[in-house]
């Protein structure tokens, strides 16, 4: 046990500084997308493309009026955004950059830079900088991929963890705080929380993990792919007579009929993509967070490709959904919010009672007044796991059942809510 003590401590110690300030930089992006809702004033211009209703005319009609409304712009992306009714196309200028025009299918209106307003100015740049400070902490790739072998070295304390648990709670019952000795009774909290934001923190940190380092093996696939299915188009110039959007997204819907389409990116003649349209394509529950995109040939408008990802391409793939896309509901945003919090607690209690180890001989009494002594109860090894082996597993089964689809939210908010409820039970029957 002794070498898991020490892999735990030390693994512990250089990530928690790293580790608690990701978390603590993630509780207000957990609600990100509300506060800039709720700090963002639109006034939504109407089009002046003539009287014709947007919203009735094709994708490609569409991008076509986006075109005439910014002149000099070429087009180079279109998202289509199903969950808030809005097509989103992204513009390129060589003069004046990027620009990205926002249509709302729901009143035909644009929605611009140009028109949107903020209550308070501190918000955005309050986001920016928990971003920033989640991602990098302003240190660029170094810092990023210094955060990504953190998130490697918190899986190993974490799990290391779990080892040094069953020796330490063999005489007290789960839930018990004891207050005769300061490190005693901060060590008690890191056990408590540590098991209750276990799953939470490990599924995080693993799959920041693979988020971060896990580009190399992607590029290589797509470099890949692109030699296998483009070998043939090397050398050939670029189409400048193309069939239309309209007709690229119908090759690419009839290709893939059991998908829907999120957007399509136009060939640029700088890009990798010359010759083709790439069509995105969403499938339904589990499927939806695998890409299968569509390359059409822009000069003919057949299906080039439908590019199916092996099997460990979709594995590491999932990291992203995991770390970003299952908590879209406002109570599993609520809950994850009080589990990150809880995670920052337990990382600061065990660095705590790190250091009041470490501290010179002084009085290690919690306070002056007289404490009562829980007198030691032998636990066996059913007892000992059996509540955090349930709180572990279900709240492995809340955090990823949103995958499948939203359809799962209301049980996964349950299944998370319940480790929450037993450890406050627990504790304040101790």
């Amino acid at each position: 046990m002794k070498y898991w003590y020490k892999i735990h401590k030390w693994t512990s110690l250089i990530c928690a500084i790293f580790l608690l300030s990701m978390c603590a930089s993630a509780l207000p992006l957990i609600f990100g997308r509300e506060m800039a809702a709720f700090n963002q004033v639109s006034v939504p211009t109407p089009s002046e493309v003539s009287l014709v209703d947007l919203t009735k005319l094709s994708v490609g009609k569409q991008a076509e009026a986006v075109l005439e409304r910014y002149p000099g712009y070429n087009l180079r992306v279109v998202y289509l955004d199903h969950e808030r009714h809005r097509n989103i196309f992204s513009l390129r200028s060589q003069d004046k950059g990027y620009e990205y025009a926002r249509l709302d299918l729901s009143t035909g209106q644009f929605i611009e830079r140009s028109n949107e307003q903020v209550r308070y100015e501190i918000i955005p740049k309050f986001i920016e900088f928990a971003y920033r400070m989640h991602v990098d902490m302003y240190l660029g790739s170094f810092g990023r991929y210094l955060f990504g072998t953190m998130c490697g070295l918190s899986v190993i304390a974490l799990i290391s963890g779990i080892w040094l648990y069953a020796p330490f709670m063999k005489n007290i019952s789960f839930g018990t705080i004891r207050s005769s000795h300061r490190r005693i009774y901060w060590m008690d909290w890191h056990k408590l929380l540590g098991i209750t934001t276990l799953s939470w923190a490990v599924l995080l940190s693993l799959s920041g993990f693979i988020f971060i380092f896990s580009d190399p093996i992607h590029n290589a696939w797509n470099e890949g792919i692109h030699k296998e299915f483009l070998t043939a188009y090397q050398g050939k110039p670029f189409p400048v007579q193309r069939i239309s959007i309209d007709e690229a997204l119908e090759a690419a819907q009839a290709a893939v009929t059991d998908r829907r389409i999120t957007g399509i990116e136009v060939p640029q003649e700088d890009g990798k993509m010359r010759w083709h349209y790439t069509v995105r394509t969403q499938g339904q529950g589990l499927a939806a967070h695998f890409n299968k995109p569509v390359w059409v040939d822009a000069s003919t408008g057949q299906v080039t490709a439908v590019i199916q990802q092996p099997w460990y391409i979709q594995t590491l793939s999932m990291a992203t959904p995991v770390h970003f896309s299952n908590h879209d509901t406002l109570p599993l945003k609520i809950l994850w919010f009080i589990t990150d919090a809880l995670t920052c607690i337990m990382i600061i209690t065990g660095i705590y009672a790190w250091f009041v180890k470490c501290r010179p001989n002084k009085s290690n009494g919690v306070s002056r007044q007289p404490t009562t002594t829980i007198p030691p109860v032998r636990q066996s090894l059913r007892q000992i796991w059996l509540l955090p082996v349930m709180i572990i597993v279900i709240t492995l089964f809340g955090m990823i059942a949103p995958l499948a689809g939203k359809e799962w939210s209301t049980i996964s908010a349950v299944a998370l809510a319940i480790p929450l409820v037993l450890t406050g039970y627990y504790w304040l029957r101790s």
